[in-house]
């Protein structure tokens, strides 16, 4: 849902952890010293920072998101989510190749639902540097 003074968009995804994998690999390079894979636990009101997104992904088994460093070492810019791919299947193969990530479920065999990329921020709540730097490039 679009929010007033948010600039967001989304992207539905079906990903395995092995794409997941391929994802963080061919991401890494570019957001090298730049960012990283966060976890939220709301309960205890933290964040947990996180290497990969496969790592990310191990410690929270449905969101994470992927922050961009500030000048003054905090996070800043835009909130890029990735959320887990969700099925539920009755299909053998398909519970072992996902190591059981499916739920066996008679009910809804073979369901998928799409997780998403995601981007949400603000540009009225930043500093002028990180609007100008977040929006001098734009993807065609």
């Amino acid at each position: 849902m679009f929010e007033p003074g948010s600039r967001s968009k989304q992207v539905s995804t079906f990903m395995l952890p092995e794409d997941e994998a391929a994802f963080d690999e061919a991401l890494a390079p570019a957001i090298a010293d730049l960012g990283q894979w966060e976890t939220h636990d709301q309960r205890a009101r933290t964040i947990t920072l996180h290497g990969s997104l496969p790592a990310a992904m191990r410690h929270d088994r449905t969101q994470a998101f992927l922050r961009l460093f500030g000048r003054d070492g905090g996070t800043m810019g835009p909130l890029i989510q990735y959320l887990r791919t969700s099925a539920a299947t009755t299909d053998e193969a398909m519970l072992a190749a996902t190591g059981g990530r499916c739920r066996a479920t008679a009910e809804r065999p073979e369901a998928m639902s799409p997780g998403r990329l995601a981007f949400k921020w603000f540009p009225d709540d930043e500093a002028d540097c990180v609007r100008r730097d977040s929006t001098a490039t734009r993807c065609a």
